[in-house]
Protein backbone atom coordinates (compact mmCIF):
# COMPACT_ATOMS: atom_id res chain seq x y z
CA UNK A 1 0.00 0.00 0.00
CA UNK A 2 1.16 3.97 -0.60
CA UNK A 3 1.62 6.29 1.69
CA UNK A 4 -1.97 8.08 1.82
CA UNK A 5 -0.96 11.07 1.80
CA UNK A 6 1.80 14.10 2.94
CA UNK A 7 0.74 16.65 5.62
CA UNK A 8 1.24 19.79 7.45
CA UNK A 9 0.17 21.17 11.07
CA UNK A 10 -2.12 24.11 11.57
CA UNK A 11 -0.42 25.76 14.61
CA UNK A 12 -1.72 26.46 17.76
CA UNK A 13 -0.64 29.29 18.70
CA UNK A 14 -0.33 30.60 15.18
CA UNK A 15 -3.95 30.38 14.70
CA UNK A 16 -5.25 31.90 18.62
CA UNK A 17 -8.76 31.18 17.61
CA UNK A 18 -8.43 33.54 14.44
CA UNK A 19 -9.97 31.97 11.83
CA UNK A 20 -9.13 33.89 9.33
CA UNK A 21 -5.41 32.93 10.22
CA UNK A 22 -6.66 28.99 10.08
CA UNK A 23 -8.23 30.01 6.50
CA UNK A 24 -4.96 31.81 5.01
CA UNK A 25 -2.93 29.08 6.38
CA UNK A 26 -5.17 26.49 4.91
CA UNK A 27 -4.88 28.11 1.42
CA UNK A 28 -1.58 28.14 1.17
CA UNK A 29 -1.04 24.55 2.50
CA UNK A 30 -3.04 23.09 -0.31
CA UNK A 31 -1.08 25.70 -3.05
CA UNK A 32 2.41 24.17 -1.79
CA UNK A 33 0.87 20.47 -2.70
CA UNK A 34 0.06 19.20 0.98
CA UNK A 35 -3.14 17.39 0.87
CA UNK A 36 -3.76 17.02 4.95
CA UNK A 37 -3.94 18.72 7.24
CA UNK A 38 -3.95 18.44 11.04
CA UNK A 39 -6.45 20.62 12.85
CA UNK A 40 -5.72 21.67 16.75
CA UNK A 41 -8.53 21.60 18.58
CA UNK A 42 -6.63 23.85 20.99
CA UNK A 43 -6.07 26.79 17.92
CA UNK A 44 -9.53 27.02 16.84
CA UNK A 45 -11.21 26.69 19.98
CA UNK A 46 -13.42 23.90 19.35
CA UNK A 47 -13.96 22.84 23.02
CA UNK A 48 -15.56 24.69 25.25
CA UNK A 49 -15.34 24.29 29.02
CA UNK A 50 -15.71 20.06 28.27
CA UNK A 51 -17.86 20.13 25.50
CA UNK A 52 -18.19 20.59 21.90
CA UNK A 53 -17.98 24.34 20.96
CA UNK A 54 -21.14 24.12 18.45
CA UNK A 55 -21.07 27.76 16.86
CA UNK A 56 -17.34 28.12 16.56
CA UNK A 57 -17.25 24.76 14.60
CA UNK A 58 -19.97 25.10 12.49
CA UNK A 59 -17.74 28.24 11.06
CA UNK A 60 -14.68 25.91 11.32
CA UNK A 61 -16.43 23.80 8.81
CA UNK A 62 -17.54 26.09 6.34
CA UNK A 63 -13.97 27.39 5.57
CA UNK A 64 -12.69 23.52 5.62
CA UNK A 65 -15.52 22.75 3.25
CA UNK A 66 -13.69 25.45 0.63
CA UNK A 67 -10.31 23.18 0.46
CA UNK A 68 -9.76 19.79 -1.20
CA UNK A 69 -7.82 19.13 1.74
CA UNK A 70 -8.06 15.85 4.26
CA UNK A 71 -7.67 16.57 8.02
CA UNK A 72 -6.84 14.73 11.27
CA UNK A 73 -7.07 16.67 14.70
CA UNK A 74 -4.91 16.69 17.68
CA UNK A 75 -6.08 16.79 21.12
CA UNK A 76 -4.91 19.88 23.44
CA UNK A 77 -1.44 19.89 24.17
CA UNK A 78 -2.45 20.46 28.11
CA UNK A 79 -5.18 17.38 27.97
CA UNK A 80 -3.51 14.76 30.17
CA UNK A 81 -5.43 11.59 31.26
CA UNK A 82 -3.07 10.79 33.85
CA UNK A 83 -4.06 14.31 36.12
CA UNK A 84 -6.31 13.04 39.16
CA UNK A 85 -7.70 16.35 40.02
CA UNK A 86 -9.03 16.53 36.19
CA UNK A 87 -9.66 13.13 35.27
CA UNK A 88 -13.42 13.64 34.46
CA UNK A 89 -12.76 17.05 32.95
CA UNK A 90 -9.97 15.39 30.55
CA UNK A 91 -12.38 12.50 29.74
CA UNK A 92 -14.69 15.03 28.64
CA UNK A 93 -12.31 17.16 26.94
CA UNK A 94 -11.00 14.19 25.23
CA UNK A 95 -14.96 12.87 23.96
CA UNK A 96 -15.08 16.53 22.76
CA UNK A 97 -12.64 16.08 20.70
CA UNK A 98 -13.17 12.97 19.33
CA UNK A 99 -16.80 14.58 18.27
CA UNK A 100 -14.99 17.56 16.32
CA UNK A 101 -13.13 15.22 14.69
CA UNK A 102 -16.21 13.81 13.38
CA UNK A 103 -17.94 16.77 12.76
CA UNK A 104 -15.09 17.60 10.14
CA UNK A 105 -14.57 14.11 8.84
CA UNK A 106 -11.07 13.79 10.04
CA UNK A 107 -9.53 9.94 10.25
CA UNK A 108 -7.05 10.29 13.18
CA UNK A 109 -7.25 12.18 16.86
CA UNK A 110 -3.70 12.58 18.26
CA UNK A 111 -3.55 12.65 22.05
CA UNK A 112 -0.42 12.85 24.02
CA UNK A 113 0.48 10.33 26.29
CA UNK A 114 -0.66 10.87 30.05
CA UNK A 115 2.20 12.48 32.46
CA UNK A 116 2.37 12.97 36.27
CA UNK A 117 2.85 17.17 36.53
CA UNK A 118 5.28 17.57 39.38
CA UNK A 119 4.02 20.31 41.43
CA UNK A 120 6.61 23.78 41.76
CA UNK A 121 6.91 22.22 45.89
CA UNK A 122 8.92 19.57 44.08
CA UNK A 123 11.37 21.16 42.47
CA UNK A 124 11.66 24.65 44.54
CA UNK A 125 12.64 25.31 47.67
CA UNK A 126 11.39 22.09 49.35
CA UNK A 127 13.28 20.07 47.27
CA UNK A 128 16.07 20.91 49.00
CA UNK A 129 14.85 19.36 52.10
CA UNK A 130 13.90 15.55 53.30
CA UNK A 131 10.34 16.63 52.14
CA UNK A 132 11.36 16.39 48.35
CA UNK A 133 10.66 12.56 49.42
CA UNK A 134 7.35 12.76 49.52
CA UNK A 135 7.37 13.03 45.60
CA UNK A 136 4.96 10.12 43.66
CA UNK A 137 5.67 7.14 43.51
CA UNK A 138 5.16 4.17 41.64
CA UNK A 139 2.17 2.65 43.23
CA UNK A 140 0.64 6.24 42.20
CA UNK A 141 2.20 6.87 38.68
CA UNK A 142 0.88 2.86 37.63
CA UNK A 143 -2.74 3.56 38.86
CA UNK A 144 -3.03 6.97 37.03
CA UNK A 145 -1.74 4.94 33.97
CA UNK A 146 -4.80 2.47 34.36
CA UNK A 147 -6.78 5.43 34.50
CA UNK A 148 -5.61 6.70 31.32
CA UNK A 149 -5.94 2.87 29.44
CA UNK A 150 -9.84 3.15 30.96
CA UNK A 151 -10.65 6.60 29.63
CA UNK A 152 -8.85 6.01 26.12
CA UNK A 153 -10.37 2.14 25.97
CA UNK A 154 -13.97 3.59 27.06
CA UNK A 155 -13.88 6.50 24.45
CA UNK A 156 -11.77 4.19 21.60
CA UNK A 157 -15.87 2.99 20.87
CA UNK A 158 -17.60 6.96 20.52
CA UNK A 159 -14.32 7.04 18.14
CA UNK A 160 -15.13 3.74 15.89
CA UNK A 161 -18.86 4.88 15.77
CA UNK A 162 -17.50 8.14 14.39
CA UNK A 163 -14.72 6.52 12.22
CA UNK A 164 -11.66 7.95 13.89
CA UNK A 165 -8.61 6.51 14.98
CA UNK A 166 -7.23 7.49 18.87
CA UNK A 167 -4.13 7.60 18.90
CA UNK A 168 -1.39 8.18 21.55
CA UNK A 169 1.74 10.36 21.15
CA UNK A 170 4.97 9.93 22.50
CA UNK A 171 6.78 12.85 24.41
CA UNK A 172 10.21 14.29 24.88
CA UNK A 173 11.75 14.60 27.81
CA UNK A 174 9.43 17.41 30.15
CA UNK A 175 10.96 20.09 32.67
CA UNK A 176 9.81 18.26 35.13
CA UNK A 177 11.85 15.02 34.21
CA UNK A 178 15.31 17.00 34.06
CA UNK A 179 14.24 19.55 37.11
CA UNK A 180 13.57 16.45 39.10
CA UNK A 181 17.34 14.77 38.31
CA UNK A 182 18.94 17.30 38.42
CA UNK A 183 17.08 18.58 42.31
CA UNK A 184 18.32 14.83 42.92
CA UNK A 185 21.95 15.44 42.11
CA UNK A 186 21.65 18.35 44.83
CA UNK A 187 20.26 16.58 47.58
CA UNK A 188 22.70 13.42 46.81
CA UNK A 189 25.56 15.83 47.14
CA UNK A 190 24.19 16.91 50.90
CA UNK A 191 24.21 12.78 51.63
CA UNK A 192 20.80 12.16 51.33
CA UNK A 193 20.07 9.52 48.11
CA UNK A 194 16.06 9.64 47.20
CA UNK A 195 16.66 7.55 43.47
CA UNK A 196 15.21 4.48 45.18
CA UNK A 197 11.92 6.21 45.32
CA UNK A 198 11.82 6.66 41.40
CA UNK A 199 13.52 2.90 40.71
CA UNK A 200 16.45 0.44 41.75
CA UNK A 201 18.92 2.59 39.56
CA UNK A 202 16.93 5.61 38.99
CA UNK A 203 14.22 5.75 36.44
CA UNK A 204 14.39 9.35 34.70
CA UNK A 205 11.12 8.52 32.67
CA UNK A 206 8.71 6.93 35.58
CA UNK A 207 6.51 10.33 35.41
CA UNK A 208 6.87 10.57 31.56
CA UNK A 209 6.38 7.04 30.50
CA UNK A 210 5.76 8.42 27.07
CA UNK A 211 9.41 9.18 26.79
CA UNK A 212 9.87 5.89 26.65
CA UNK A 213 8.50 3.98 23.25
CA UNK A 214 8.53 0.54 24.45
CA UNK A 215 6.41 1.93 27.69
CA UNK A 216 3.91 3.55 25.34
CA UNK A 217 3.84 0.69 23.25
CA UNK A 218 2.99 -2.03 26.11
CA UNK A 219 0.16 0.98 27.37
CA UNK A 220 -1.39 0.66 23.71
CA UNK A 221 -1.62 -3.24 24.06
CA UNK A 222 -3.12 -3.13 27.57
CA UNK A 223 -6.02 -1.12 26.17
CA UNK A 224 -5.92 -3.28 23.20
CA UNK A 225 -8.47 -1.42 21.10
CA UNK A 226 -8.25 -2.35 16.84
CA UNK A 227 -8.83 1.45 16.43
CA UNK A 228 -6.25 2.42 19.25
CA UNK A 229 -2.77 3.22 17.98
CA UNK A 230 0.45 5.43 17.94
CA UNK A 231 1.52 8.45 16.61
CA UNK A 232 5.19 8.09 16.23
CA UNK A 233 6.34 11.55 16.44
CA UNK A 234 10.71 11.03 15.39
CA UNK A 235 11.16 13.80 16.73
CA UNK A 236 10.54 13.38 20.44
CA UNK A 237 11.73 10.19 19.61
CA UNK A 238 15.24 11.19 19.02
CA UNK A 239 15.76 13.55 21.93
CA UNK A 240 14.08 11.37 24.75
CA UNK A 241 16.66 8.27 22.89
CA UNK A 242 19.57 10.48 23.82
CA UNK A 243 18.09 11.63 27.40
CA UNK A 244 16.57 8.46 28.31
CA UNK A 245 19.19 6.15 26.74
CA UNK A 246 18.03 4.15 24.52
CA UNK A 247 18.43 3.02 20.46
CA UNK A 248 16.25 5.19 18.15
CA UNK A 249 16.21 3.41 15.07
CA UNK A 250 15.25 0.36 17.14
CA UNK A 251 12.49 2.36 19.04
CA UNK A 252 11.32 3.35 15.24
CA UNK A 253 10.86 -0.54 14.69
CA UNK A 254 9.22 -1.45 18.26
CA UNK A 255 6.93 1.35 17.58
CA UNK A 256 5.72 0.67 13.44
CA UNK A 257 3.39 -2.08 14.06
CA UNK A 258 1.19 -0.44 16.81
CA UNK A 259 1.96 4.00 14.53
CA UNK A 260 -1.07 4.59 12.95
CA UNK A 261 0.35 8.13 12.53
CA UNK A 262 3.25 9.76 12.00
CA UNK A 263 4.57 13.20 12.94
CA UNK A 264 8.15 14.03 10.96
CA UNK A 265 10.14 17.16 12.07
CA UNK A 266 13.73 17.81 12.59
CA UNK A 267 16.12 18.86 15.78
CA UNK A 268 19.58 17.39 17.19
CA UNK A 269 18.79 15.51 19.79
CA UNK A 270 19.49 18.09 22.87
CA UNK A 271 16.92 17.92 25.61
CA UNK A 272 15.88 21.81 26.24
CA UNK A 273 16.68 22.12 29.85
CA UNK A 274 14.69 24.36 31.75
CA UNK A 275 15.20 27.81 29.64
CA UNK A 276 12.81 27.07 26.85
CA UNK A 277 12.72 29.87 24.87
CA UNK A 278 13.31 29.56 21.35
CA UNK A 279 15.49 32.88 21.24
CA UNK A 280 18.21 30.45 23.82
CA UNK A 281 17.46 27.03 21.71
CA UNK A 282 17.58 27.76 18.60
CA UNK A 283 21.28 29.08 18.78
CA UNK A 284 22.17 26.07 20.88
CA UNK A 285 20.22 23.54 18.68
CA UNK A 286 18.44 22.47 22.27
CA UNK A 287 15.27 21.31 22.32
CA UNK A 288 11.64 20.10 20.16
CA UNK A 289 12.85 22.61 17.47
CA UNK A 290 10.25 21.78 14.96
CA UNK A 291 12.59 22.48 11.92
CA UNK A 292 12.01 20.90 8.55
CA UNK A 293 13.98 17.43 8.21
CA UNK A 294 17.49 18.08 6.87
CA UNK A 295 17.72 20.98 8.87
CA UNK A 296 19.14 18.63 12.20
CA UNK A 297 20.92 15.58 12.80
CA UNK A 298 17.49 12.70 12.93
CA UNK A 299 18.65 10.22 10.40
CA UNK A 300 15.70 10.44 8.29
CA UNK A 301 16.99 8.46 5.44
CA UNK A 302 16.94 5.28 7.63
CA UNK A 303 13.84 6.12 9.54
CA UNK A 304 12.13 6.04 6.14
CA UNK A 305 13.60 2.65 4.90
CA UNK A 306 12.10 1.58 8.25
CA UNK A 307 8.50 3.04 7.29
CA UNK A 308 9.50 1.17 3.42
CA UNK A 309 10.08 -2.07 5.07
CA UNK A 310 6.85 -2.66 7.40
CA UNK A 311 4.68 -1.51 4.70
CA UNK A 312 3.57 2.14 6.18
CA UNK A 313 0.52 3.46 4.70
CA UNK A 314 -0.86 5.99 6.82
CA UNK A 315 -0.14 9.71 6.60
CA UNK A 316 3.74 11.49 6.81
CA UNK A 317 2.46 14.66 8.85
CA UNK A 318 4.90 17.40 8.57
CA UNK A 319 5.11 19.49 12.35
CA UNK A 320 6.84 22.48 11.36
CA UNK A 321 7.33 25.74 13.39
CA UNK A 322 5.69 28.74 11.42
CA UNK A 323 9.15 30.70 12.14
CA UNK A 324 10.13 28.28 9.32
CA UNK A 325 6.98 29.67 6.83
CA UNK A 326 9.83 30.12 4.01
CA UNK A 327 10.52 26.84 3.74
CA UNK A 328 7.10 24.87 3.65
CA UNK A 329 7.40 24.47 0.19
CA UNK A 330 10.95 23.07 0.33
CA UNK A 331 10.23 21.16 3.21
CA UNK A 332 7.04 19.31 0.97
CA UNK A 333 9.43 19.10 -2.05
CA UNK A 334 12.38 17.75 -0.35
CA UNK A 335 10.55 14.83 1.91
CA UNK A 336 8.91 13.36 -1.39
CA UNK A 337 11.83 13.25 -3.16
CA UNK A 338 13.52 11.52 -0.10
CA UNK A 339 10.66 9.37 0.19
CA UNK A 340 10.73 8.33 -3.32
CA UNK A 341 14.22 7.97 -2.91
CA UNK A 342 13.99 5.14 -0.18
CA UNK A 343 12.11 3.14 -2.09
CA UNK A 344 8.47 4.35 -0.74
CA UNK A 345 5.41 4.64 -3.21
CA UNK A 346 3.14 7.69 -2.68
CA UNK A 347 -0.52 8.52 -3.61
CA UNK A 348 -0.60 11.06 -6.16
CA UNK A 349 -0.87 14.79 -4.40
CA UNK A 350 -4.04 16.49 -4.28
Amino acid sequence: MPIKGLGINAYSWRIDGNLETLENDLARFQAVGYNYVEIPVHGVDAVLNGQLNVRQVRKIKEILSRFHLRYTVHCADSLNLMDADDYLLAKSILQASLEFAGEIGAEILVYHAGRITLQHEYLGQLALTREFLTIPDRTYVDERKGAEREALAELSGLAAKLGVILTVENADPRIEDEALWEMARRIRDRGIDITYRLAPGGDRAIYNYGGMIERLVAQVQRIDRPNVGLTLDCGHAYIASHYYGFDYLRAIEIALPYTRHLHIHDDFGKPAGVDRRLGILIPNGKGDLHMPIGWGKIPYREVFSRLRDYNYDGVLLLEINPRYSAFYKDAFQETRDLLVECGLEVQKWT
